[in-house]
């Protein structure tokens, strides 16, 4: 069987492209945006794939955010999915 030419999809779940994900533009501060840079390079992950990483380590079970605050993201979210 011949093969495509190109990658393969390679977003989050199977059969995703990132290309049909949402574009999000974020200012940051130089140090941020040199520390995301590297986590990206050591890790050998797209910059997208740890923004997601993180965002989701946070929301889950971030200490900053207290029992109500997690509470009313879950509400938020599953508002977001109907």
């Amino acid at each position: 069987m011949k093969r495509k030419g190109g990658h393969p999809p390679a977003g989050l779940r199977p059969g995703e492209k990132v290309s049909d994900y949402s574009r999000l533009t974020v200012r940051l501060p130089d140090d941020v945006r040199d520390e995301l840079d590297a986590v990206s390079y050591v890790t050998k992950r797209p910059q997208w794939r740890v923004l997601i990483e993180a965002i989701k380590a946070y929301a889950g079970s971030g200490p900053e955010l207290t029992d109500d605050e997690q509470q009313r993201i879950r509400a938020a979210l599953k508002l977001s999915r109907r």
